[in-house]
């Protein structure tokens, strides 16, 4: 069975969603199947270029809300769906997938699905907020067939709020190839590269510089550290994003500029986790993620929060450190007692990397997203055929 599938990202910068979408592509094409990606963001484009994968920007969805750019962006992608036929329409994004969805459903696309890599409304969010936003995921769910989310947290808060029915939602948890966090070169190349020398212990994080990933805790944390204790230390934060300049200044004020580098973008992840003796990942909500599991990947302990989807893929705290979000100084006290006590370190490591064997390989996330797609296929057949008798 043949199609084309086109996955609807927007201006949504290149991040963890960004892979899993570059991941279902390739499957989709080493299936024989036809993939195509809908981004206007030039590293994703990039990305898929040097992977020999067809993209197309001809909507432009924005990442804020704007009225008349919305509008339009909705009126030239469903005009483009209507021009150029396509078996499965997959969105992303929660901008990208309410127009997407609304677009593919006027167009007529036989198959929608929309995958939630995090909902507009999270854990941090005002009740009235999560009200408002879940009326319109209960809308854009009427545009679809099929609802994924990443995790089966979500799934349950999904079906609490009424977003959808049992039948129409699916949980495909996140998973990546353990490859990905193999370094390509040895520790010295990386410390000669990144200017770091070997003997202070090196706390890794990353993820998009945005609120959501709480990078402004860990650099209090570092503070306080540098209060209580002579230890060196160096934190790495890998990542771009809109609150970069802000972090630097608060590295500045803090006076943590000895010990807290901002690297921006890394292409190659896994020579970072390499070289990290501890991964941190503060976050204040998530859909489910990839930062967490390619650090369960590697092999890594861990310290991150105590929202919903970090406590199901750490199986309640066993495979990792929790600590409330925005609380600097939990943060501080899991940082030094885990850099104290390296046989626990060790221990959370082992017991991250067998949770991310047993759960959350790419392998499983990959078969589970091709079982849907045939299963949306055949009932879009079925369908077809009932319609034209």
């Amino acid at each position: 069975m043949s199609a084309r599938i086109l996955h609807i990202v927007g201006d949504s910068k290149y991040g963890g969603g960004s892979y899993v979408i570059l991941r279902l592509a390739q499957m989709a094409r080493a299936v024989g199947w036809e993939p195509w990606v809908l981004t206007t963001d030039p590293v994703f484009q990039q990305v898929l270029t040097e992977n020999a994968l067809p993209y197309t920007n001809c909507a432009l969805i924005a990442r804020e809300i704007h009225p008349y750019k919305d509008l339009r962006a909705l009126r030239q992608l469903t005009a483009y769906l209507r021009a150029n036929h396509f078996d499965i329409v997959h969105t992303h994004t929660s901008k990208g997938g309410f127009i997407g969805r609304r677009a593919a459903w006027s167009a007529g696309v036989p198959a929608i699905i929309h995958t939630v890599h995090g909902f507009a409304f999270h854990e941090q969010s005002h009740p009235l907020q999560v009200r408002l936003y879940a009326a319109i995921e209960r809308l854009a769910a009427r545009w679809c067939h099929k609802l994924v989310t990443v995790s089966c947290y979500h799934r349950e808060w999904a079906l609490q709020l009424k977003i959808a029915t049992p039948a129409k939602i699916a949980a495909i948890p996140n998973g990546i190839d353990p490859a990905r966090v193999e370094p390509t070169q040895p520790l010295s190349n990386i410390r000669e590269a990144l200017g770091i020398h070997a003997g202070a212990p090196i706390i890794l994080s990353t993820g998009r510089l945005a609120a959501q990933k709480g990078f402004e805790y860990l650099i209090e944390a570092v503070a306080m550290l540098k209060q209580r204790s002579p230890q060196s230390f160096r934190v790495i934060i890998a990542g771009e994003g809109p609150l970069r300049d802000a972090l630097q200044r608060q590295i500045q004020r803090l006076g943590v500029a000895e010990s807290v580098r901002l690297i921006g973008f890394y292409k190659t992840i896994g020579e970072l986790y390499a070289l990290a003796d501890l991964v941190v990942l503060p976050s204040l909500w998530e859909g489910l993620s990839i930062a967490l599991l390619e650090a369960m990947a590697a092999g890594k302990p861990i310290i991150t929060t105590t929202i919903g989807s970090n406590l199901e893929a750490t199986d309640n705290g066993r495979v990792a450190r929790l600590v409330p979000p925005k609380d600097a100084h939990a943060l501080a006290n899991a940082i030094q007692q885990m850099l104290g006590d390296p046989q626990q370190a060790a221990h959370y490591a082992h017991r991250a990397r067998d949770h991310f064997m047993q759960h959350y390989t790419e392998t499983r996330m990959l078969e589970q997203y091709r079982q849907l797609y045939c299963e949306v296929l055949d009932a879009a057949h079925s369908d077809t055929r009932r319609s034209s008798k």
